[in-house]
């Protein structure tokens, strides 16, 4: 099949999660694979020209796997804050009419909605081309001002109801699909998933901490992926001196990047935690398995509202499956595929995590015992397995 696949977000630098892993997958599938992405982190590229409206074309691109080959079509735009976004609402409609027109794909998956949701059904219309929408969260509650909630919901409205096929990511979304009248018979459910074969168990190596002067008997936590608001990185690290009360050599360790991330860089310089907490940045992919092996106690200590509540991290399913034990805040999207201590992972609020933590690396035959009944319910998540039933679905509904 001929694969375009349209979102609002970075391809080429965003923190690697679905939205590269699928893509890539079909393409060693055996898939032609397209990708028109739209450049949301502009304002952070130093020395970037104002006005760029030419489209830059990226071939054999791999982010996740060095034997996938997709290509990226980046729309241009002008780097102007709230103007930014019309202008690539303009040239992503434009792009993806061009890329119908040269490509001619078999389907169109569609993750953006409110930039450039109906211009892309209605662009695949014009070309009689079926279009699949993933949800994977709930568009209304990300935008940045309470006077764009009603027309996103109205864009949702029209999405949802336009597509051939709506494949929500968890239960939680699935009833928010159907609640706009959508037939059931066009909405089938997915989860997100974990390649089990890259993310494994295996032996620990501290010597791949030792860049971040973290020595190999330091108890290390770690939290991968971006760095929201809304990460509860915060509250973990303003309780951290219940950790290095019990465990003063103590490392927590930051894999990604993010809005929040200077932020809670003084947080931990003016609580006088600059030496144990370790913020290393976003890191190739494949360099993740070997640091979770090394480290003891993985965390995800999300603030729950209302984008995280229907939710199901990918990181999770992650640590899992190199048999990591986990530490998590109780997300109700997530808790419907991990319901607890019997899949690995120790639920517990925003007050007390610190605490949670703190009897983990207390316990280290505990620790072991929820690493295997994590392993042992991640490896049911295989992406490859999720990437087979999609391409399925897909093939269904092309004309």
């Amino acid at each position: 099949m001929k694969i375009l696949i349209v979102h609002e977000v970075n391809y080429l630098s965003k923190i690697i999660y679905e939205y590269q892993i699928l893509p890539e997958i079909f393409s060693m599938l055996g898939h032609e694979v397209t990708v028109v992405d739209y450049n949301d982190s502009w304002s952070s590229e130093p020395n970037g020209r104002k006005i760029q409206l030419k489209t830059m074309v990226h071939t054999n691109v791999h982010r996740a796997y060095a034997d996938a080959s997709i290509t990226v079509r980046r729309p241009g735009m002008i780097r102007i804050p709230l103007v930014s976004r019309v202008s690539g609402a303009v040239t992503l409609t434009l792009e993806v009419v061009r890329a119908m027109e040269e490509i001619r794909p078999d389907v169109l998956l569609l993750y953006g909605l409110p930039t450039v949701g109906v211009q892309s059904i209605l662009a695949a219309r014009s070309f009689d081309v079926p279009v699949v929408f993933r949800a994977i969260d709930v568009s209304h509650r990300l935008v940045p001002s309470k006077l764009l909630v009603w027309p996103t919901r109205t864009l949702e409205n029209f999405v949802f109801n336009s597509v051939d096929l709506n494949i929500p990511l968890t239960p939680h979304l699935e009833k928010y699909v159907l609640n706009y009248g959508v037939s059931s018979t066009r909405v089938r459910r997915l989860p997100s998933g974990v390649d089990a074969q890259m993310f494994s168990p295996g032996p620990r190596n501290p010597a791949c901490l030792s860049r971040w002067g973290i020595a190999a008997d330091d108890p290390v936590l770690l939290f991968m992926g971006t760095i929201y608001r809304f990460s509860g990185l915060d509250r973990v690290i303003s309780d951290f001196d219940k950790v290095l009360a019990s465990h003063p050599h103590a490392k927590l360790l930051i894999l990604g990047s993010g809005e929040d991330e200077p932020r809670l860089k003084q947080l931990a310089q003016s609580a006088g935690l600059s030496k144990s907490i370790v913020f290393a940045g976003t890191l190739p992919y494949v360099d993740l398995p070997e640091i979770v092996r090394a480290t003891d106690v993985c965390i995800n200590p999300f603030h729950l509202n209302g984008i995280t509540e229907n939710i199901l991290p990918t990181k999770l399913f992650q640590y899992m499956s190199c048999r990591k034990p986990v530490v998590a805040t109780s997300l109700p999207g997530t808790r419907v595929f991990i319901s607890g201590e019997d899949e690995g992972v120790v639920y517990a609020e925003l007050d007390n995590f610190d605490d949670r933590v703190v009897e983990l690396l207390n316990d280290p035959e505990r620790r072991a015992r929820l690493g295997q009944k994590g392993y042992d319910a991640a490896i049911a998540y295989d992406w490859w397995n999720i990437a087979r039933t999609m391409l399925a679905w897909l093939e269904q509904i092309r004309r």
